[in-house]
């Protein structure tokens, strides 16, 4: 049942990482082309800090993931190791 959650976990995040990806584009661009002054500056920065979070944030939920993966691989061979 763990790794049902641990799965759908997974697939959410693939899910979130799209639909960010999407909004940091679409608030930049429609930033960028308000016609306000300045805005076009400031929509390149939404643009190039919203990829910098969006890379970040998930770089972290994948390496947690992987920490958990290579923990429950470790327990696996310990557990056969001590079989022998």
């Amino acid at each position: 049942m763990r790794e049902f959650f641990i799965d759908w976990a997974e697939k959410l995040i693939a899910v979130f990482v799209i639909l960010g990806g999407i909004g940091v584009v679409l608030g930049g661009l429609a930033t960028m082309f308000s016609g306000v002054p300045g805005a076009f500056l400031q929509g390149l920065v939404i643009l190039l800090g919203g990829g910098i979070y969006l890379i970040i944030m998930v770089g972290v939920m994948y390496i947690a993931f992987g920490i958990y993966r290579n923990t429950q691989e470790t327990n696996r061979l310990l557990g056969e190791l001590l079989k022998r």
